[in-house]
């Protein structure tokens, strides 16, 4: 996980409407299981018309699915720096603060931008403790 959503479960607190979901391979037939598991549909983006999403669950609007992030490394890097954390007895990875800082940094949007002081002060606070 990523994003405004990974910031949130570290402390920060910050405004999102969707968790970001960040695969390195979306034809990961596991991610398609797991969907499907949860009653959803998985649309792998494949045909090249739209980018991959999770579908056909009620709440599946709020899972952004990400292949590629601004101004992080490999995914393989990056993953082995995340943090594990449990949220409602699952075991996630999410992307440490301080890169989800460099990647809305990268990304340059205005809500990224916008983002960023809130982020640094939650950094700042975890860094203290």
């Amino acid at each position: 996980m990523i994003g405004a959503s990974a910031a949130n479960a570290q402390g920060a607190r910050i405004a999102t409407v969707d968790m970001d979901l960040w695969f390195e391979d979306a034809t990961d037939p596991r991610i398609a299981e797991a969907t499907n598991a949860a009653g959803g549909v998985w649309v792998s983006g494949t045909f090249g018309m739209r980018p991959p999403q999770i579908g056909g669950l009620a709440k599946a609007d709020r899972f952004d699915v990400v292949t590629h992030a601004h101004g992080l490394d490999a995914f393989e890097q990056e993953f082995d720096r995340a943090k594990s954390i449990e949220i409602d007895g699952v075991m996630l990875k999410i992307l440490p603060l301080k890169r989800i800082i460099v990647s809305k940094r990268a990304a340059g949007r205005p809500r990224d931008l916008a983002q960023i002081p809130a982020l640094e002060e939650a950094l700042a606070v975890l860094t203290e403790k």
